[in-house]
């Protein structure tokens, strides 16, 4: 193991411990692509999957994996690892196991944030959230003031949109709208019980839950941020991180990869049963849950220069702005 990684282990250590509980976040085939970033424990750095091929790719056992499982198939020796423990791959990503780490981008942020050495090299997933509520349907958080609404962490992108979209219709985060963090599936029990009347999920989940008695699909969160930033295509959710270094030396593969991935989004666009009838044997949700899902979600893959303004945008809209500091959290691939 690197000496990087010893000291990562240790300075985080307590991070680790306290993050361990939301680990039932992650992106297991009942969970979402984007969770709270663990620093693993001394035990859990011990298993790692064998490694295989020339590339590794790990991505999250949900529809932003479709894309991606359809863009190694086009690149000799790629393979692609599904998550199901996102302490893990985050372990195995920094022990060099996994060469490419696809996860939801405010994992990289947090990463690059504790000092590994990370990079992002492009987003591709700009709309997959949906606010899901029991009883009523409501066409604004406005008609929410007052209540609860659950969501997976504090600090999520999911918390980080939602809190913003409430602020533009003048509610204030906290107070007006309460917040309850709480694991999808919990979140998924408690709003068919009527428990919880507010829950902001992303696909597959809200496919999962849809056309069940008293459940509404309120607010899409892609077009409610474009109505309120004026924007067209939501915002960066999903993104590919690699180790500095890797990509010092892998700039062929990241090509490539970026290649591959465009193409495959655009597959996954224009013939969505298609897409899923070529990786349905990945996942563990029905087919025709995953051509829902993929309908109701919203790609766009960036790199280079136009990702990093995405990327710095979103984070400047939302009030938690990336300073120089973030420098070289971007890899721009040489002209």
């Amino acid at each position: 193991m690197s000496s990087f990684f010893h000291t990562f282990l240790n300075k985080f250590v307590s991070f680790a411990v306290l993050s361990a509980a939301l680990t039932v976040t992650g992106c297991s085939a009942a969970q979402t692509t984007i969770a709270p970033t663990v620093v693993p424990t001394e035990a859990a750095t011990q298993a790692a999957p064998a490694r295989t091929a020339r590339l590794v790719i790990a991505g999250p056992a949900t529809p932003s994996s479709i894309p991606l499982l359809i863009a190694a198939s086009k690149i000799d020796g790629a393979e692609v690892q599904v998550i199901e423990n996102n302490s893990q791959a985050n372990t195995a990503f920094l022990r060099g196991d996994i060469d490419i780490l696809v996860n939801g981008l405010s994992v990289g942020v947090d990463l690059y944030r504790n000092e590994a050495p990370v990079q992002i090299i492009n987003t591709y997933v700009t709309g997959m959230s949906f606010l899901v509520t029991n009883g009523e349907k409501v066409d604004n958080f406005s008609a929410l003031k007052g209540q609860e609404i659950y969501i997976p962490f504090q600090g999520s992108p999911i918390e980080e949109a939602t809190s913003f979209l409430a602020g533009k219709e003048g509610l204030k985060w906290g107070e007006d709208l309460k917040p309850v963090y709480s694991p999808f599936d919990a979140s998924v029990a408690l709003l068919k019980q009527g428990k919880a009347k507010a829950v902001v999920l992303p696909e597959p989940f809200v496919s999962l839950v849809e056309g069940q008695p008293g459940l509404n699909v309120s607010l899409d969160l892609y077009k409610s941020w474009n109505e309120a930033t004026g924007q067209t295509d939501g915002y960066p959710q999903v993104a590919a991180f690699v180790k500095r270094e890797w990509a010092e030396t892998h700039t062929e593969d990241l090509a490539a990869f970026n290649t591959a991935l465009a193409d495959a989004v655009k597959l996954t666009e224009e013939s969505p049963e298609e897409a899923v009838s070529r990786v349905k044997d990945r996942f563990k949700q029905p087919e025709k849950i995953l051509v829902k899902a993929v309908n109701r979600m919203h790609y766009s893959v960036l790199i280079g220069e136009e990702m990093k303004h995405s990327v710095s945008g979103y984070y400047e809209l939302i009030g938690k702005p990336l300073n120089d500091k973030y420098k070289d959290f971007y890899y721009i691939p040489a002209k």
